[in-house]
């Protein structure tokens, strides 16, 4: 695949992408997609299939997630951003992404996914994602940074990513935690990681090497994921983030 659809899709993740990007035609967006889920999934060794223990693999990108979502579905997630200095790390955001799920015509086991990302003028459309049965909402925090990081520290977005993928393989930590979903306690999985850390090309902004990535699943949540953060946390102990992103679940909707 051409490099420039990958930036073609990073641009559109971003409130200020440039009209044309938001045109990209559906099936390139698709395989960008798929290609972007290759990149960080299927290269792990997931050791949870052969009955190990749950890998950030397995928890993210191999769960088939959608399958247990009825078709003519659509979950809801809140997006927020707050910034501490617009020129640095973009404008407060509030907003919301959605994410339809539909049977698949040519897979009944699978599902067909359509996200709309945002609302108003900032509203981006993907999709369809035929064939599907993860949740690719998981991408859309991570694309995001990558493109922020990009615009702020120059580089290519497969830097960035492949940073990202080797923490999630070498250094992730992952615990069992407990989560409130519809008025009952349910287990869940936390991942932990921080993939520029001493990275000496983030020097330009470095307190972008602090960047802590931070996912929530769930089986028992509709769709699997319960919230996804990146937090540039404060130059002291206990002072306010720098930026925080973040992604949670709100609820699902039955059409």
């Amino acid at each position: 695949m051409r490099s420039d659809n990958c930036a073609g899709l990073l641009r559109v993740f971003s409130h200020d992408a440039p009209e044309r990007y938001y045109k990209m035609k559906t099936k390139i967006i698709a395989r960008v997609l798929s290609v972007f889920t290759i990149l960080f999934g299927v290269t792990f060794v997931n050791s949870a299939f052969a009955g190990g223990p749950e890998t950030v693999s397995s928890l993210l990108f191999d769960k088939p997630y959608l399958i247990s979502v009825k078709p003519d579905t659509t979950l809801v997630y809140d997006f927020k951003r707050i910034s501490s200095d617009e020129k640095k790390y973009g404008q407060d955001l509030s907003d919301t992404i959605r994410l339809d799920v539909l049977k698949d015509e040519k897979d009944s086991s699978k599902r067909t996914a359509h996200l709309h990302i945002y609302s108003g003028p900032r509203a981006r459309n993907i999709g369809p994602i035929p064939q599907t049965t993860g949740n690719p909402a998981i991408m859309i925090l991570l694309e995001q940074d990558t493109y922020d990081f990009k615009r702020h520290l120059g580089g290519i977005p497969a830097y960035f990513r492949n940073k990202i993928r080797k923490a999630m393989r070498d250094d992730a930590v992952i615990e069992q935690t407990r989560i409130q979903y519809d008025g009952r306690e349910v287990p869940g999985h936390k991942i932990t990681l921080v993939p520029f850390k001493g990275d000496p090309n983030m020097q330009r902004v470095p307190e972008y090497q602090d960047t802590i990535y931070e996912f929530i699943v769930s089986d028992e949540v509709p769709g699997g994921i319960v919230s996804i953060s990146s937090t540039i946390p404060g130059s002291q102990s206990g002072s306010s983030a720098l930026r925080k992103q973040y992604m949670s679940f709100n609820s699902q909707v039955a059409k």
